[in-house]
């Protein structure tokens, strides 16, 4: 007997502030989620699906059943950040010739989310039609919080919240304690609530059927201190390693540096980087933004240190340093992708998350400048990009897609496009057969270790076109590239496409 709602948010943050508290006082986001929110959001969400309508009966008794009892709220790791902007403002003045415009400063609190956040109620069972109509609501919930928390929302089942791994659960206590354990959480009151609490001051006479909208609650409520009737404050044990395993906190950064930056312990070698953006980021851009993060970090290593230290594991190799084993290249490598929660297996999904890893390892001096990026700029720079680390540690979690050298599978498709690292045209829009991307591919896979025989070719842009598009070079659409036979290994073939990832499959 249970019932369970999962909210996953695609782009990795929770934007709310804590409910009725004044801006400027406000230092954190809402953390955990209030329930109250949620059962304000289901409500929307019946308005949103039946303009015009009132609540159905069935929808009341639904969000009160819901009501009846507070949830246990589970989350993976978090961090908490703020975004600050400033809003012109017409100063105010008696002489409209002397009034100047000024710069007011808002400050956007968000919580940067590893995997979904549960709401469950041990204690609720729905019937049959509750749970049918409990999904159709949760399907028009496009967003929780404020409008940048994207969200998708859904029942889940007690086995599937067993299976997700990290998931630590925030459970109501009586009332509100003052603990380092402890936070406070704004809840319906479950002897009192009514679910035309939700929109309405009870002294105004609300009714659910009423034929006339109420005015909006918060405006209602303004000169009230935000006092909701049937709500109040709880405090919510968090979880037994609350902060310590479950805040990511970004370490502090000591600007003087007395040893060498390649001296030290190899404190991490992965990193994980939550990229916060008020726009989703379109697939296209993983290569720039990688090159981004990846120059920014030159940029900060050499503001600090200057040109008399280098970085391995920023910059490459050294031949004079005896870790360097056959002279490999140990450097660091940036992988954008979309957010491995969200299930979008055929990696259709906005790039959401930056992973880092670096065989050779990185220093403390070297992981503090990688926290250091706090801006990239992809496109025409109009939406800058935030890094806010989500996770670090020796050895990249299970599902991380990095690449190790070797294929594991029979079929193997790339996160990104192919691009060549050297240029094949000559003049004419001609390829040089010498350097045609095929040939290249087949020489990164063997550097890269996959010493296998193979055929590479290239195909139409799309299903749907047979020709080159005309902003393209004039590309050969169909040609067939053999590497040379190897009888000791056996012959994969790989499908190339100019403009599209990698499929290797192999025969």
């Amino acid at each position: 007997m249970m019932t369970a709602i999962k909210i996953i948010f695609p782009w990795g943050r929770y934007y709310a502030p804590p409910w009725g508290l004044n801006p400027v006082r406000l230092r954190e986001a809402d953390w955990p989620p209030s329930p109250w929110r949620l059962l304000r959001a289901l409500a929307s969400c019946w308005f949103h699906s039946h303009p015009g309508c009132t609540l159905s009966q069935d929808a009341v008794t639904l969000i009160e059943s819901l009501a009846r009892a507070l949830p246990e709220i589970g989350a993976g790791k978090v961090t908490f950040g703020q975004t600050i902007h400033y809003q012109p403002n017409y100063g105010a003045t008696a002489e409209k010739d002397d009034a100047r415009y000024k710069n007011t400063r808002h400050e956007n609190h968000f919580v940067a989310v590893h995997g979904p956040v549960i709401y469950r109620w041990p204690e609720i069972e729905l019937s049959p039609n509750q749970q049918k109509l409990l999904a159709d609501m949760l399907a028009g919930m496009s967003y929780f919080g404020r409008a940048e928390s994207i969200c998708h929302a859904e029942p889940i089942a007690a086995a599937e919240i067993e299976a997700i791994e990290g998931i630590g659960w925030c459970r109501p206590t009586s009332g509100r304690k003052i603990s380092a354990r402890c936070r406070d959480v704004f809840c319906p009151d479950p002897g009192q609530f009514c679910v035309a609490d939700l929109w309405a001051r009870r002294d105004d006479g609300p009714s659910v059927d009423g034929d006339n909208a109420p005015s909006h609650l918060v405006n209602a409520l303004l000169s009230s201190d935000m006092k909701v009737d049937s709500a109040k404050w709880v405090s919510y044990e968090m979880p037994e390693d609350w902060p310590t395993n479950r805040v990511v906190r970004t370490p502090r950064i000591v600007k003087k540096q007395q040893v060498p930056v390649n001296e030290g312990p190899r404190i991490v070698r992965y990193l994980r980087f939550s990229l916060q953006c008020r726009v989703p980021i379109h697939p296209k851009f993983t290569v720039p933004l990688a090159e981004q993060f990846r120059s920014a970090a030159s940029r900060y290593f050499r503001e600090r240190f200057g040109d008399s230290q280098t970085s391995v594991a920023l910059f490459g190799h050294r031949q004079d340093r005896p870790e360097d084993v056959n002279g490999e290249h140990q450097h660091a490598f940036y992988l954008p992708t979309r957010s491995l929660e969200t299930g979008d297996s055929e990696g259709q999904g906005s790039i959401t998350e930056l992973h880092v890893w670096c065989p050779y390892g990185f220093t403390q001096a070297e992981t503090q400048v990688l926290l250091s990026i706090q801006r990239l700029v992809w496109k025409d720079g109009r939406y800058p990009v935030r890094p806010v680390l989500t996770a670090m540690g020796l050895q990249p979690p299970q599902g991380v897609p990095l690449a190790d050298g070797t294929l594991k599978g029979r079929v193997w498709r790339s996160e990104t496009p192919f691009v060549p690292p050297r240029h094949f045209y000559r003049s004419g829009h001609k390829i040089r057969e010498a350097e045609s991307p095929e040939r290249q591919l087949i020489a990164c896979l063997r550097v890269a270790g996959i010493k296998v025989s193979g055929e590479v070719r290239r195909l139409a842009l799309s299903g749907e076109q047979a020709e080159t598009l005309e902003s393209q070079p004039p590309l050969p659409y169909w040609s067939i590239v053999r590497a040379p036979d190897d009888d000791e290994y056996p012959c994969p073939a790989l499908l190339f496409r100019s403009h599209t990832p990698i499929a290797a499959v192999q025969t």
